[in-house]
């Protein structure tokens, strides 16, 4: 971990993310299982589900000094891939962003059928 890294406040996944913990999840499940695993997660770590869209794919949660905006991309009625963008409230992230995602990406494993890493760059 860099050392500009570890003060930023956010973190953002993606497909080709440099850093390999960060790249996209694919899942074998689809949107509406996706949104109960994270509300079974929520309800486990004390987090709050602010707002689900549908439409756009986003799921919006806010934790003990932190929200998180969930992306769940829809491959196919089976297959969903999920990014996250989470800001840390406060001056600085001492990589407590990154160590988020990686967590709720570790727990999300554990509910949902995980198919792979960046499997469509």
């Amino acid at each position: 971990m860099s050392i500009a890294s570890f003060f930023q406040t956010t973190c953002e996944t993606r497909e080709l993310h440099p850093d390999a913990e960060l790249r996209t999840r694919y899942y074998r499940n689809g949107f509406k299982d996706v949104v109960a695993a994270f509300e079974k997660l929520a309800n486990q770590e004390s987090l709050e589900v602010r707002n689900v869209d549908q439409i756009h794919g986003e799921i919006y949660l806010i934790g003990n000094g932190f929200d998180c905006i969930v992306t769940v991309a829809q491959i196919t009625p089976i297959e969903s891939g999920v990014d996250f963008k989470i800001n840390w409230f406060g001056v600085t992230g001492l990589g407590r962003p990154k160590k988020k995602a990686v967590a709720l990406f570790k727990s999300l494993n554990a509910l949902l059928k995980f198919k792979g890493v960046s499997l469509h760059p």
